[in-house]
């Protein structure tokens, strides 16, 4: 009954040239618990955030959308963008926006916040007696292979790479942007989500090991991919609510059927050895904080 009813709804605001998308959300605030669910991409994210909006989210309380905060980064961001040093340049000043964007909303007192957003220092200082700040880690190696093939296939966005923009040389992207800032920028996301910004360098990203697990400690659920039974444990001893957690593969359902080729190639490029091995070593101090984290909070 609730699909047919969707599906009507769906037809209906199409007809009037309108395109929405119908999640279910808690019908009341239950309790005075404030939520804030940092979604790192690629981190099982989307599935995460429709089982906590069905039960924390109220009406007005949106998912942050991330082709918005794109927008507001782009309207202070100073320079044109036509290149890979032009992309990495504006990721890393979008980086350092969120945190902005994240504590405007905060200071909303929204009972369910979430979104593509970061935390510093400085916003966990000031709102995390408000907020029980939640996120999700995981493997950072098979983390930036899904992350690098979803970009490809949906990303329409040429501020960004890789995107979907044209499927040529399909390999030789991925060597020149593995060789690039960039690629650095796509393995270390994990710590810019938790930090508000990327490593300069090796050297800054070992400074930045310390800020990492400072940080994560002031949140109140640190959960895990590969084993959301004790996330939502966690949810439910935090908030006294059971989240159901079901499966939502985006990458699926964006594939397009010409693009069955595109992920296939990306697939096995990206397991060959020689590849494989410069994607651990770009994520390497990503890699040695996952695992101080799991030994940690699980």
């Amino acid at each position: 009954m609730i699909k047919l009813l969707k599906q009507t709804t769906h037809k209906v605001f199409n007809r009037l040239g309108y395109e929405v998308k119908l999640h279910r959300i808690a019908e009341h605030c239950s309790n005075n618990t404030h939520l804030a669910f940092v979604h790192i991409p690629k981190s099982g994210g989307i599935s995460i955030d429709l089982a906590m909006r069905k039960q924390f989210a109220i009406a007005g309380q949106p998912k942050l959308k991330r082709t918005n905060t794109i927008a507001m980064s782009l309207a202070t961001f100073p320079q044109s963008i036509s290149n890979l040093d032009d992309v990495s340049s504006f990721s890393d000043h979008h980086a350092t926006q969120l945190p902005g964007i994240f504590a405007y909303h905060l200071a909303q007192n929204w009972s369910y916040i979430s979104g593509h957003l970061t935390t510093n220092t400085q916003l966990l200082n000031q709102f995390a007696e408000r907020y029980h700040f939640i996120t999700v880690l995981r493997e950072p190696v098979s983390r930036f292979k899904s992350n690098y093939i979803f970009n490809k296939l949906t990303n329409t966005l040429p501020i960004m790479a890789p995107n979907n923009l044209n499927s040529d040389n399909l390999t030789d992207e991925v060597d020149k942007i593995l060789a690039h800032r960039r690629g650095w920028q796509m393995a270390n996301v994990t710590s810019m989500c938790i930090t508000g910004r990327f490593a300069k360098d090796q050297h800054d990203a070992q400074l930045m090991q310390q800020e990492f697990s400072q940080n994560l400690s002031r949140y109140n659920v640190v959960g895990f991919l590969d084993d959301l039974p004790s996330f939502t444990s966690q949810i439910k001893q935090l908030t006294n609510k059971q989240i159901n957690i079901g499966s939502h593969n985006v990458t699926a359902s964006h594939l397009e059927p010409n693009q069955q080729d595109v992920k296939d190639t990306l697939q096995s490029y990206l397991n060959e050895p020689h590849i494989k091995k410069q994607i651990e070593h770009l994520c390497r101090f990503e890699s040695e904080n996952y695992l101080r984290a799991k030994d940690k909070y699980t």
